[in-house]
C-alpha cells in the first residue's frame, strides 16, 4: 500500500484510506438503494460528510489537520458546478 502527493500540494492520500471510504461510499449507495431506490444527490452527499465530520469533531477527535471543519463547507462550494473550480 502506498500513500502519494495530491498534485503539487503537500497534501497526501493512500491506499488503504481509499479503500476503507471505498466501502463506506458502498454503503451508503446500498442504504439509500435499499430505502430510496436512487443513489445520493450532490447536496446529500455534501451533507451527509459535513454532519459526520462535524459529529466527529464536536465529540472531540480531530478531523483535519490544517483548520476548523468550517473549511469543508468551502471546499464543498469551490467543487459546485459553475463555480470556476474543477469537480
Amino acid at each position: 500500500m502506498g500513500w502519494w502527493k495530491v498534485y503539487d500540494t503537500d497534501d497526501v492520500v493512500g491506499d488503504a484510506p481509499l479503500e476503507i471510504l471505498g466501502d463506506a461510499i458502498l454503503a451508503v449507495l446500498e442504504a439509500y438503494s435499499s430505502e430510496l431506490k436512487r443513489p445520493p444527490t450532490r447536496a446529500e452527499w455534501e451533507h451527509l460528510l459535513v454532519a459526520s465530520l462535524r459529529g466527529m469533531q464536536e465529540s472531540g477527535m480531530p478531523v483535519l489537520a490544517d483548520g476548523v471543519l468550517t473549511e469543508v463547507r468551502v471546499l464543498a462550494e469551490k467543487a459546485r458546478p459553475g463555480s470556476g473550480a474543477a469537480s
